[in-house]
């Protein structure tokens, strides 16, 4: 279940945030040491209400918690981010190297499970707040009032600092009604967010929506989710590894009934057990330290990984609680990961922090957030041939695209399949996504072929579309625009659903049902429905 293996599932596309927990830290860099240790020339300080300095969050367990919130700021000019954790009482200090000395930042303030609770506003320019700080000394924010509302009243610093006297107004962000910075609401997704009118300088809130970059789902104010324009690239990422989070949804059609016409407590139930996230961490070509370890922290993140239970690894008896093996990752080959079930509905803006060990004794902190989450899974409405399609009928006995019940297709035609997309957290439908329609070859007995068969002699004239024997591909671009109630049609040549296959050790033998999972798939996520079919 690797990614190597898998075409693109989930979880992220994430935010990723690099830096010495309060030491400077550049992409790179040796990230260990005490998270309230100043560390530089030039000292951001301040301090939360201590009525707000810590934070209970459901755990999910006997004994209730508290955890601290983090401050982070983002260089403009190097891109470079920076944090620290308040200490029991609220207060932070942050060193910043001399080579920050005079840049400009955004300050942002985390909550314990990772998302932000907002900017800090250190002036106004008009309708807009100003969010640029120029660190051209040391500066003090003051006591900070949390909102209890970050998206209807704005972190301004204390008036017992001096920090506003150092804003830059070419760093601001845009506002909502009520005066707050207008991403937060929705992680910067969203018409709302959207804009045309991007930052050309600098390397912090490029859409200038109120949330840096790795904070901001749609970074770019396009109104595409960074996932389906930018792929896998994530800002900021730490010189010499490559980290990878990412969600797979894939219901057999069994399983599937729930989607179709379950309650919404009956589909979250469903979610929270059949999601899987996949993380792992991998060094890059050309690194200059290996990776001897990696495991996610606690917090900040969100409160279900108390929860959380590992996937596979062979192991014995009921799930094992990912936290009783200290959230570590298992090595492989190439990589360490681990396969995760949440037992939670996810959210967008839920965000993960990794901790890598290196063999030369450093570590690297890497934190993303979920960009999009499914919802459902792509529901097939109508197949059959290009002119005339039976709609989808799950609850039917008779056809339904299980083994007992597949769903009959005229073999000497083209096959069509109209479905629709699945909703993200919004309920929206998740488009920008590649289709693939994955098959799976049945003997007579229902036993799969696929691993024994011969590509090229089996399908000897090239098919476009088709990818190594195993799946056809239909990209966004070539799906188009969904139609008026919200569906995709894509046929599906009559030639792939060939009557027999060619065995890689000689002979044939003959093919009995297809499984087609009906996928949609980005690099950070793959969600798909899997149904048998047969020719009538």
């Amino acid at each position: 279940m690797s990614a190597a293996g898998q075409l693109a599932l989930l979880a992220s596309a994430l935010w990723l945030i690099v830096g010495g927990c309060g030491r400077p830290g550049l992409p790179g860099g040796d990230n260990t040491g005490d998270p309230n240790t100043a560390g530089g020339p030039v000292t951001l300080s301040g301090r939360l209400n201590p009525g707000q300095a810590a934070k209970s969050r459901p755990q999910m367990q006997a004994q209730e918690q508290e955890y601290p919130f983090t401050v982070v700021a983002q260089s403009d000019r190097t891109g470079a981010v920076y944090r620290v954790e308040t200490d029991t009482d609220g207060a932070f200090e942050l060193g910043l190297p001399a080579a920050e000395a005079g840049n400009s930042f955004v300050v942002t303030i985390l909550g314990p499970d990772g998302r932000a609770v907002g900017p800090v506003l250190v002036g106004t320019d008009g309708d807009s707040g100003v969010t640029g700080l120029a660190l051209e000394r040391d500066a003090n924010l003051g006591t900070l009032d949390l909102p209890d509302d970050p998206t209807a009243s704005p972190i301004v610093p204390g008036a017992d600092g001096d920090a506003d006297e150092l804003a830059d107004p070419s760093l601001t962000t845009r506002l909502n009604d009520e005066g707050a910075p207008l991403g937060l609401a929705s992680v910067g997704k969203g018409g709302e967010t959207a804009t045309a009118q991007v930052r050309t300088g600098g390397q912090a809130d490029t859409d200038q929506d109120g949330l840096i970059d790795l904070l901001d789902a749609d970074d770019d104010g396009d109104g595409v989710v960074d996932d389906f324009d930018k792929g896998d690239e994530w800002t900021g990422a730490p010189g010499g590894i490559h980290a990878n989070f990412f969600m797979n949804l894939k219901v057999q059609a069994a399983e599937a009934q729930t989607y179709y016409a379950g309650t919404d407590e009956e589909i979250a139930s469903a979610l929270s057990q059949q999601t899987v996230i996949t993380f792992e961490v991998m060094s890059e070509p050309g690194a200059t330290r290996a990776i001897t370890g990696a495991r996610l922290l606690e917090t900040p993140g969100p409160a279900y990984l108390t929860t959380a239970t590992l996937l596979g690894r062979g192991w014995p008896g009921a799930p094992q609680l990912w936290r009783n093996a200290g959230y570590a990752f298992t090595e492989e080959s190439d990589r360490f990961d681990a396969f995760v079930v949440p037992n939670a509905v996810m959210d967008a803006g839920d965000t993960f922090t990794l901790e890598v060990a290196f063999d030369d004794g450093s570590t690297e902190q890497v934190s993303r957030m979920i960009n999009y989450v499914f919802k459902s899974i792509p529901a097939l409405v109508e197949y059959g041939t290009p002119t005339t399609r039976t709609p989808f009928d799950i609850t039917d006995p008779t056809a339904n695209g299980t083994p007992e019940a597949p769903l009959s297709f005229d073999g000497t035609q083209d096959l069509a399949l109209e479905f629709r997309p699945p909703p993200d957290e919004t309920g929206a439908p998740i488009t920008g996504m590649t289709c693939s329609f994955g098959f799976f070859f049945n003997d007579g007995a229902g036993q799969q072929l696929n691993a024994n068969i011969n590509v090229a002699a089996t399908w000897p004239t090239a098919i476009p579309g088709w990818e190594h024997g195993t799946s056809f591909e239909v990209t966004a671009e070539q799906l188009g625009e969904l139609s008026e109630d919200g569906t995709y049609t894509v046929i599906l040549p009559k030639e792939l659903f060939v009557d027999e296959v060619v065995l890689t050790g000689g002979g044939t033998t003959p093919v009995a049902s297809y499984k087609i999972d009906i996928a949609t798939v980005a690099p950070t996520g793959n969600a798909a429905v899997m149904l048998v079919f047969v020719k009538s």
